[in-house]
């Protein structure tokens, strides 16, 4: 089995047949698809039941709910392809794509991670945007060091899991799964599986179209878990980044980190919860001036740092 294509279910019962319908019309052989569905309240595991009928599909219902990473975990187990890629249950894929990867990661002889371009839509609008995660050279081959070192330099490690395509042995060997219990799941894992990879590729074809969607879990209710989460993350990223021996890449590191904490306590409004927050963690992390800048500010106050930002946001 050359790829597994896991996707995640959670009342989704409006976008999951278009998900699903998109992977099988590859008609691509060498391919399973594994939908797992954390216990949805709406009508969406009966949707991914319809699909059993088909060879390469196998739908698991979870017991209990338990979030996006548990769920992502459970098809990483329960998957045999070679490579794993993650589509998430609103989202769907490009006709032929699955055949054109598999050329891509065969001509570039099998690397531990492949990145890809992806089309941004927006429910509301027919708005369409062709994006890249990664800044880059489009089209080259990185140890995962390097690569970190060169989107860190330009202040960017975009984490989003779903616009890569991944070795599972790699995965597996490694124990890179996803933290359970937590939001931003991909802010953790995506810095750990790029700084284990031997060989990642960048490439510049785009077959992942990303629906930005009117109540979903990265944009809607109450933000507070989101935050604390975030900060979090950014302690087991302090880990991560003390077993870097090049000074350099740690440096970069460093002010991603501090960015992500100042950016958790933005998202999540901690200033006005009962919340330890350091609000000199940042300033003791920042290499950039830029970054540095902000980080004073969120020393000297959290909730003027807050309100900037808000205003930026909205301005």
């Amino acid at each position: 089995m050359f790829i597994s294509v896991i996707v995640p279910v959670y009342n989704v019962e409006k976008y999951l047949d278009k998900c699903l319908e998109s992977l099988l019309n590859q008609h691509y052989s060498d391919m399973e698809i594994v939908v797992v569905d954390d216990k949805s309240t709406d009508g969406s595991l009966n949707i991914a039941k319809k699909y059993e009928k088909y060879t390469n599909v196998k739908v698991i219902a979870k017991e209990k709910n338990s979030g996006l990473s548990d769920t992502r975990n459970v098809g990483i187990k329960e998957s045999c392809g070679q490579y794993i890629m993650f589509l998430d249950s609103d989202d769907y894929v490009e006709n032929g794509c699955i055949a054109k990867i598999q050329g891509i990661i065969e001509k570039e002889n099998a690397p531990d991670i492949m990145y890809f371009g992806y089309c941004e839509e927006y429910e509301s609008t027919d708005k369409q945007l062709i994006k890249y995660g990664y800044v880059s050279a489009k089209n080259c081959s990185f140890t995962g060091e390097k690569f970190a070192l060169e989107e860190l330099k330009q202040r960017n490690l975009y984490a989003a899991a779903c616009f890569g395509v991944y070795k599972r042995t790699f995965i597996v060997e490694n124990q890179l799964y996803f933290e359970s219990g937590i939001l931003h799941e991909d802010e953790l894992w995506t810095p750990q599986v790029i700084l284990r990879a031997n060989k990642i590729y960048t490439s510049d074809y785009v077959f992942y179209h990303y629906l930005r969607r009117n109540g979903s879990i990265t944009r809607s209710g109450n933000k507070t878990k989101h935050g604390q989460d975030m900060l979090c993350i950014c302690k087991k990223l302090d880990i991560l980044a003390n077993e870097i021996k090049n000074p350099e890449l740690k440096k970069y590191m460093d002010n991603h980190i501090a960015m992500l904490y100042m950016k958790g306590m933005t998202e999540g409004r901690l200033y006005q919860t009962n919340m330890e927050i350091d609000r000199f963690y940042p300033l003791r992390k920042v290499c950039f001036k830029k970054d540095r800048a902000k980080a004073i500010l969120f020393a000297f106050s959290l909730r003027l740092y807050y309100r900037i930002n808000i205003m930026k946001t909205q301005g």
